[in-house]
């Protein structure tokens, strides 16, 4: 099967709806895969739910993708390959363009599903009816297949909808979302400054409209090597989680733009490295602590956060917020004056104490 580019408009027939239509659809990107490849797709085969079909779609690959596809005689896998290169979101939607079931599940092609991933991903959308889309845990695997533990993820709707404020709080490989929500947000963007960052663009806009979860179990392993395109495109991903981040803020505060002196100094305040020089003025300190106060604040009222759930997430924002600002207070790297210490200091000192504050 061939195709140029995919539309969510597509008519019956070519979802081929049926009594035999699975209740899930693996969707896998592939270009240039040949190395990671092969135990990707035999990571979905072998999956103890078995109702479901795998689509991958090559995205025109120069390497031996193609030969390590035509390897597998397994009538639940169908190939779908791109008349020209089109890149990871149009070739993710050609997939899903094509899928015939309920649920989607994303799966990178060099990364690996554990083997419980997909019924445990079933259970928890078939019981939580308002989730529209569910993650899970993940493993570290390099190149050489060395699995480490990975950073622990949110679970709770909330704290994922104040997380995909910032960033993806979502590992892209590990995602089930039900067809009819993904359709609902128009799938992946084409848009470049969104390039290398579409899984964060995607998530972001289902989180943004429907309730979210991730499952604590580690359900699937994601590959770290130095060929990945997150690896390769450092400076243009972190442009595009730019980007994303200011878009979902100013969908919250219902602001066309951030002001770039505000956003430039939230970039400075919360991710400057701490080995690099920093420079503050008072004014800037107050500026950005102001600001990330009336991002917390205009989130709580729009979900309707009660006075205890917003009392817990206050804890889990200021205090983290607030122990930054007090070690900046007394830190030596760069320049600091006395009033900007002392802005520091008492701005630090209040987020502490807003964060001890009990629910009224």
């Amino acid at each position: 099967m061939t195709t140029e580019s995919a539309s969510f408009t597509c008519e019956s027939e070519q979802r081929q709806w049926g009594v035999t239509a699975p209740r899930v659809s693996v969707v896998m990107g592939a270009y240039n895969g040949e190395r990671f490849l092969r135990p990707a797709i035999e990571s979905i085969l072998n999956q103890t739910y078995r109702n479901f079909e795998l689509i991958v779609v090559d995205d025109c690959s120069t390497d031996g993708t193609i030969q390590i596809l035509e390897e597998f005689k397994e009538e639940r896998m169908s190939v779908v390959r791109n008349q020209r290169n089109l890149g990871i979101a149009e070739t993710l939607n050609n997939g899903i363009a094509v899928a015939r079931g309920e649920y989607i599940a994303l799966q990178d092609h060099d990364d690996i599903s554990l083997p419980t991933r997909l019924e445990c991903q079933v259970a928890f959308l078939d019981r939580n009816t308002q989730v529209g889309m569910v993650g899970s845990n993940c493993n570290i695997i390099d190149e050489a297949g060395t699995i480490s533990p990975g950073w622990p993820v949110k679970y709770d709707d909330v704290e994922l909808k104040w997380a995909v404020l910032w960033r993806c709080p979502f590992f892209h490989t590990s995602v089930t979302v039900r067809r009819r929500d993904i359709e609902e947000v128009g799938g992946y963007s084409s848009d470049p400054k969104y390039r290398f960052s579409e899984d964060y663009d995607l998530m972001s806009r289902v989180a943004l409209r429907y309730a979210v979860a991730n499952i604590p179990q580690i359900l699937g392993c994601w590959r770290m090597h130095k060929t990945s395109a997150s690896h390769l495109n450092v400076s243009q991903q972190a442009a595009a989680i730019r980007s994303i981040s200011q878009r979902n803020i100013c969908h919250l505060l219902g602001w066309d733009r951030i002001d770039p002196v505000y956003w430039q100094g939230v970039e400075r305040f919360l991710y400057h490295p701490v080995q690099q020089q920093l420079d503050l003025t008072s004014a800037e300190v107050n500026r950005t602590l102001d600001f990330l106060t009336t991002v917390h604040e205009t989130f709580c009222s729009k979900y309707s956060l009660g006075n205890r759930e917003a009392a817990a997430h206050r804890r889990r924002v200021f205090w983290p917020w607030g122990k930054h600002a007090l070690a900046l207070s007394y830190r030596r790297n760069g320049r600091r004056d006395a009033a900007c210490r002392f802005s520091l200091f008492a701005g630090g000192a209040k987020l502490v104490v807003g964060a001890l504050r009990p629910a009224w």
